[in-house]
């Protein structure tokens, strides 16, 4: 399981950052819509960004919500120059704005930033997948139940009594990323907490019982105390 949010990532982009402009985007502002000219590339610095899709009858469908040091708007490059997606700021947003054609130059003039610009592609495709398997074959509990565990795998921290997410994130943007309403988010969190499986604390998920949670995302009956 991987998680759909990808923020505090482990890259040096220094080098990419130095050409780059700052912009700020208010929450749930576009970034940049799916089919535009794929003219700027995006570090992000603060905040988070949803990558999204939408259905031939208007529906958003959510992919990812990618954070700090994460790069959104080169899915496109070099072969469409068109963006592939859209993109809103979840939260506000800080970037650093790039040239498309300085960011290409760049990873071909410099082996390492194109190494872990490879990196992050096969983390968002694997992403991708995981969503198109969610999606087409899991009830919402599940969903959520998976993008939890997700979540304690990317950025878990053990504690007294379970596993500790390390970033926070809100019910809208686990709605988002699930296709589900808050409020169906909150009654799956609800019975979550009242079974002791998750609980909160300053705003961050414990995972009480990850044996418990693991069990309803793969649809399985829980184990046994």
């Amino acid at each position: 399981m991987v998680s759909a949010w990808l923020t505090d990532l482990d890259f040096d982009w220094s080098a990419l950052a130095a050409a780059g402009r700052e912009v700020s985007f208010q929450r749930d502002a576009a970034v940049f819509h799916e089919g535009e000219a794929a003219e700027t590339v995006y570090l992000i610095s603060e905040g988070r960004v949803r990558l999204s899709m939408f259905t031939v009858d208007g529906r958003e469908r959510h992919l990812m919500i990618v954070g700090a040091n994460g790069i959104v708007g080169d899915c496109g490059l070099p072969a469409s120059r068109r963006h592939v997606v859209s993109a809103f700021a979840s939260a506000p947003a800080r970037l650093l704005s790039i040239p498309a054609r300085e960011f290409l130059r760049r990873l071909e003039r410099e082996p390492a930033l194109a190494r872990q610009h490879a990196a992050l592609t096969s983390r968002r495709f694997r992403v991708l997948l995981q969503q198109l398997e969610l999606q087409a074959h899991n009830s919402a509990s599940r969903r959520v139940c998976h993008h939890l565990i997700g979540l304690s795998h990317a950025y878990g921290l053990p504690v007294d009594g379970g596993v500790r997410i390390g970033i926070t994130y809100t019910q809208e943007e686990m709605g988002n990323i699930c296709g589900l309403s808050r409020v169906s988010v909150s009654n799956i969190f609800s019975r979550l907490r009242r079974d002791g499986i998750v609980a909160l604390h300053q705003r961050h998920t414990v995972v009480k019982d990850p044996a418990a949670l693991e069990a309803m995302a793969r649809g399985r009956a829980i184990p046994a105390a």
